[in-house]
């Protein structure tokens, strides 16, 4: 199996895999419709240059345990609850990632970076 790639099923006629790139591109969107949440905080520097969709960046993919675990890195809107928000934004990310994998999600790490005003 190649780096990078989970597989999701496996029978006698072959195997069903997805990178770890399209299940953060899952989680990255779930982190979007997110309330109180106004960015993903990506990678600093050259790295940063080279990822390839705005849904994946401050995302990261990593088998666990017969599942996923995910490190996400966000930026809340400036007076919210941070309790509520890391909560639901868990809870939201395990559910999506869960639904489109069909593999359970061990851990959800929720960092926040920082906090600014939302645009409007």
């Amino acid at each position: 199996m190649k780096k990078g790639t989970v597989v999701l099923r496996e029978t006698d006629l072959g195997r069903v895999t997805m990178t770890t790139g399209a299940i953060a591109a899952v989680a990255g969107r779930a982190v979007e419709e997110s309330f109180g949440v106004v960015d993903q905080a990506g990678r600093r520097g050259p790295l940063r240059l080279l990822t390839r969709g705005k849904h994946d960046r401050g995302v990261r993919v990593r088998q666990a345990d017969d599942g996923l675990a995910l490190e996400l890195h966000v930026v809340v809107d400036y007076g919210v609850n941070l309790a509520e928000v890391t909560s639901m934004v868990r809870s939201r990310v395990a559910y999506e990632v869960e639904r489109h994998t069909g593999l359970p999600v061990k851990a959800v790490d929720v960092h926040v970076d920082s906090a600014r005003r939302a645009k409007s």
